[in-house]
């Protein structure tokens, strides 16, 4: 049984959500696990910015794109960082028009690993263990 309904062509709301779920079920946890490295974590990061700034690939269309991209790309950094405050400034810099060119996730990666952290006084290091966001649970199937 698929677990989209199409009525009249369209799939359900409740429906596309469960495949939404699904598909993004285990996600946090894959990316917690991979952004234990250091050199993942920086690849990580570069994709965030690219996307971004890919954004801009459609013109009337990309601060539109941004809405939606904002608060999944804060989400990725959050998983990543565990910093509310590189995360804020993340979803800000993805919602305010033309600062999309600002590699907001890269520069969250040179301040922990490098000495531009320090130097400008912000300490990203871990503080315990990264954890995968409590509210995604596994999805059921019925």
């Amino acid at each position: 049984r698929s677990q989209l309904r199409m009525s009249r062509g369209m799939p359900s709301v409740s429906g596309l959500a469960q495949s939404m779920e699904k598909m993004l079920s285990g996600v946090g946890d894959k990316v917690i696990e991979l952004s234990r490295d250091k050199w993942y974590k920086l690849v990580f990061s570069i994709l965030i910015d690219i996307i971004g700034i890919m954004t801009y690939l459609i013109p009337l269309l990309a601060e539109l794109m941004d809405v939606f991209w904002a608060p999944l790309s804060a989400l990725l950094i959050f998983q990543m960082y565990g910093s509310s405050l590189l995360t804020g400034v993340a979803l800000i810099e993805e919602l305010l028009p033309f600062t999309d060119i600002v590699p907001t996730a890269t520069i969250g990666w040179l301040c922990q690993y490098t000495i531009l952290g320090a130097w400008l006084g912000i300490d990203l290091s871990p503080k315990g263990p990264l954890r995968p966001n409590p509210r995604i649970t596994e999805v059921r199937e019925d």
